[in-house]
């Protein structure tokens, strides 16, 4: 059918597309925002403490305010950063300019999640022109920004959306950067992108050495002039500058008041140790490390940590106590099985960085895309093997681009040989279809059954 349009129409229609997806999952998710009560979504009172707070005070709370500490555990989420809190308080602000039903101060703090969610689909939408051929650029979005716990991320309040946001940003940027050399324009992207990580969640953190990785790689190895050290200073500095500019604040006010303690962690344990009630206090948490458990076992015993976390991070609400059906899994697990399958087949292509006396850029970009993968499984297990057993899909959730990229990429390995290639495009447009229709599904026959 576009055939019939020049190549200027084709864009146009194309951007109207894009822009009309947004819009609906603008909508869908605030659906998902609107049909859900009050802290059913994991420790959202917790969370939403903190914005309630900044917008009845007009003030950022210490992490051991009586007011917005946790009586079980003793603490508040006021020791992690809080800038996605910031921007529910304001969002909040706004509303009680028209109404202060608690309802509604509550949906416009869910609001900011919304728009972490569509800002994510933006930027996948631009990686998928940039990294895949268009058969697939389709169901690669699809896998990631209707996967049931995407949508279930971005429809209450929470700072794992923005991690997974900040994550999309920060792949772009490196896209670009490796594309131009690293031109103003993709530092200054990936500066902001690197600033709202680390104001989003510790277990997003990867992606920050992953950038500093890939930077001093890229600026010192495979640009024209090789070894070039004052352009790797200059960019590096632009990059550093701008992402303290707009994230520091955070990290010397927590050195302040909390004792040189930048991160939170330390003084957030001692209070904990404090006023956590005795089954909750770090000293009296049996953890598997603790308690002499081989982590191999925390792992692959049966509704051990990855059967848990694989079906969580496909999808499951509440507290971790509503999963879907087993053929919505299926879905899902057998796409991505498929698409490993086909990475481990054309593993060197893929991975090998060098080649002729040349840096390839892809393959670079693919190894970095792979450790970012990683890094948030390793620390998510190490958490849950040494502090405190948490087997919940949306603490890996920051490996969604990376992971269903490594899919479509495996995926093409396979169908290239079993399929001719003008039929790929129907196979890939009808499993998205089939995904649109399973999400619509599990909103209306899972998620909202949940509430009746």
């Amino acid at each position: 059918m576009l055939q019939n349009f020049n190549d200027e129409q084709k864009k146009r229609i194309c951007r109207l597309l894009e822009i009309a997806f947004l819009a609906f999952l603008f909508v869908f998710y605030f659906m998902w925002a609107y049909h859900q009560p009050f802290n059913s979504a994991p420790d959202e009172k917790m969370r939403y403490d903190i914005p309630q707070y900044i917008y009845e005070h007009g003030a950022l709370p210490h992490g051991g305010d009586p007011e917005i500490r946790d009586e079980n555990w003793g603490i508040s989420y006021a020791f992690n950063p809080i800038l996605s809190y910031i921007f529910s308080a304001l969002f909040m602000k706004i509303t009680s300019f028209f109404t202060t039903a608690p309802f509604a101060l509550l949906m416009a703090a869910r609001t900011v999640s919304v728009f972490w969610g569509v800002i994510t689909a933006y930027f996948v939408i631009k990686i998928s022109k940039k990294l895949l051929p268009i058969a697939y650029r389709g169901l690669f979005i699809v896998l990631i920004t209707l996967l049931p716990q995407m949508a279930y991320l971005s429809s209450y309040v929470n700072t794992d959306a923005m991690a997974v946001t900040s994550s999309a940003i920060i792949i772009y940027m490196w896209i670009l950067g490796l594309e131009t050399n690293w031109n103003k324009k993709s530092c200054i992207g990936l500066a902001v992108g690197l600033a709202l990580c680390s104001l989003s969640y510790y277990n997003a953190y990867g992606y920050i050495l992953c950038s500093i990785f890939l930077f001093l790689i890229s600026t010192l190895c495979m640009g024209e002039k090789k070894l070039n050290y004052s352009f790797m200073l200059k960019r590096g500095l632009l990059i550093a500058g701008i992402a303290l500019l707009l994230a520091g604040w955070w990290f010397v006010r927590s050195y302040i008041i909390y004792d040189g303690d930048i991160l939170g962690m330390s003084t957030s344990k001692k209070y904990s140790e404090l006023y956590a009630a005795d089954a909750f206090k770090p000293s009296n948490r049996v953890t598997y490390k603790s308690g002499g458990y081989s982590i191999i076992g925390m792992l692959f015993n049966k509704g051990g940590w990855i059967e848990t976390t694989k079906f969580s991070f496909i999808g499951c609400f509440g507290y971790m106590e509503r999963y879907l059906g087993v053929r919505t899994y299926d879905r899902y697990i057998y796409l991505i099985a498929a698409g490993g399958l086909g990475v481990l087949l054309s593993f060197v292509k893929l991975f090998q960085p060098y080649k002729n006396k040349q840096w390839i850029k892809r393959n670079v970009l693919n190894i970095i895309l792979a450790i970012a993968m990683v890094i948030p499984v390793l620390l998510t297990i190490y958490y849950a093997y040494a502090s405190d057993y948490q087997a919940q899909g949306r603490y890996v959730m920051p490996m969604i681009i990376p992971l269903m990229y490594f899919t479509m990429v495996g995926l093409k390995k396979i169908l290239d040989y079993f399929v001719k290639a003008e039929r790929v495009w129907i196979i890939t447009n009808v499993y998205a279809i089939i995904l649109f229709i399973t999400v619509i599904r599990t909103y209306t026959n899972v998620f909202l059954t949940m509430f009746q």
